[in-house]
């Protein structure tokens, strides 16, 4: 079983031939992946692209080398930077893009076998969004899709429900950082069940890949996204029924209760009544005199001779 790690760098995939332009020490064979690899048709069965193929320089001729190689059924694990990024969009190093709509130019299939959710924004409603009248599409290669994953940037972490980070990510930028697919290569008549089921197994995948999930991406089942604690404790109390007011008993003659109704109301001060003017304190002074037992000081009434001598 022969497995390739294109472009592996100084960390090589588990269990795989380290193909790279410079001689790391994991490299095994140095070698530009822009030329032809050396290996014969249908002599490959997982090969590993991590962070590799953006640094390619025509991105289907890559695919149809792969496809070449690959055995019918082997796998091919693409991890690249996603493309709504704009440091990836300036970054002169990057010669391709990608995004999720990219393994729709690998296959003429238009069955879908991931979530079409991921795909919500899409105007095409078949899976191929190859052409007959494109004369860049890669010729007779399919790659079906198995499985996408996103990985977002840190601070979207628990933020959103996955739902809702799709439609972000498909409608604005520096949402998504990463992107991985895998892909199965076909090459014979193969059942469409059969590769839904492929792509409910688990996937082979770099060891990093995990450092960059979310840890917590929902709410936790334990943690109410409400308090109500308050409100179940008054639904426990008892509920206090205001009795009705009793009713008239027919004896009783409405047109003088109407009459002494009337009359109670009016001798209630009105709102708008004058309120009485506090008594000055001339005249306490005055009353509280009269009322002790003191003798009235009579003074002279005052006559001319009096006035005189005031003055």
């Amino acid at each position: 079983m022969m497995r390739l790690d294109l472009g592996c760098g100084s960390i090589k995939h588990e269990g795989c031939i380290g193909i790279d332009i410079l001689p790391y020490p994991e490299v095994d064979v140095v070698q530009d992946f822009n030329l032809p690899l050396p290996y014969a048709d249908q002599s490959v069965d997982f090969v590993m692209a991590s962070n590799s193929l953006q640094y390619s320089d025509n991105l289907q001729q890559m695919m149809q080398e792969l496809y070449r190689i690959c055995r019918h059924g082997s796998t091919v694990c693409i991890v690249a930077p996603y493309a709504h990024v704009a440091a990836h969009l300036v970054n002169p190093h990057f010669r391709q893009l990608f995004n999720e709509h990219s393994p729709r130019y690998w296959t003429t299939h238009n069955e879908f076998y991931v979530d079409p959710e991921e795909y919500r924004l899409s105007e095409q409603e078949g899976w191929s969004l190859i052409t007959s009248e494109d004369p860049s599409s890669p010729a007779e290669i399919d790659f079906r899709l198995l499985r996408v994953e996103f990985f977002y940037l840190p601070q979207y972490e628990g933020l959103y429900e996955d739902v809702e980070l799709s439609l972000l990510r498909q409608s604005q930028m520096n949402v998504a950082f990463q992107v991985m697919f895998h892909l199965l290569v076909v090459k014979e008549d193969i059942l469409d069940e059969e590769i839904r089921s492929r792509s409910a197994q688990p996937q082979e995948e770099p060891k990093y890949i995990e450092h960059h999930r979310f840890k917590t991406s929902k709410l936790e089942a334990s943690d109410p996204l409400y308090y109500i604690d308050h409100i179940s404790s008054l639904q426990t109390a008892p509920l206090q029924v205001q009795s009705p007011a009793p009713s008239l008993p027919e004896t009783v003659d409405k047109q003088s209760l109407k009459v002494q109704t009337r009359t109670v109301t009016s001798k209630r001060r009105s709102p708008t009544s004058k309120t009485k003017k506090p008594t000055s304190l001339r005249k306490q002074v005055k009353k509280h005199i009269s009322s002790t037992n003191r003798p009235a000081i009579k003074t002279a009434p005052l006559t001319r001779k009096n006035k005189a001598r005031v003055r």
